[in-house]
């Protein structure tokens, strides 16, 4: 963050508008995504039949969690799915069944049931979105300004 402060002011609120664009839409709609197939997708177990250790990159210096796989059948047992894989990395390990939701019969992955966690990031998304309405607003007024300074400089002295 420092070195943003080394920028002149107009790129410097130009890139940070850009950023917060940029991750302000990755968080509001990866949110909406989760929410939305947690209002419309099929609510079931997932039997859990194979987990492997998720790890992180550069030679594996940590470990995130468990990536889990299994058979996935509907609350109502009118869907099944042989293999399915968990969407995302568990903290912990399961036991041997998880709540999960799919789309429909031809998912080849299901989502555990977050019970509404899918909100924080939604919510965080939309005020970073917030926040860069308004640098975009200031980048607008920065520019103006400009225009504004370069026309009396190239206006003829009376």
């Amino acid at each position: 963050m420092f070195l943003l402060r080394l920028l002149p002011p107009l790129p410097r609120e130009i890139s940070l508008a850009v950023v917060g664009l940029v991750f302000g839409l990755f968080l509001a709609v990866m949110g909406s995504i989760h929410g939305f197939r947690e209002v419309t997708g099929t609510a079931g177990t997932v039997r859990v039949t194979s987990c492997e250790r998720a790890t992180g990159d550069w030679d594996d210096l940590w470990e995130d969690g468990w990536a889990c796989a299994g058979r996935f059948e509907s609350d109502d047992h009118s869907v099944r799915i042989e293999d399915v894989a968990l969407d995302g990395i568990l903290d912990k390990l399961p036991d041997t069944t998880v709540a999960a939701l799919v789309d429909g019969p031809a998912a080849h992955t299901a989502l555990p049931d977050s019970a509404g966690r899918w909100k924080w990031p939604a919510l965080t998304g939309v005020v970073i979105l917030a926040f860069t309405a308004w640098r975009i607003r200031t980048v607008r007024t920065m520019l103006r300004l400009r225009r504004i300074t370069a026309r009396i400089a190239a206006a003829p002295a009376a």
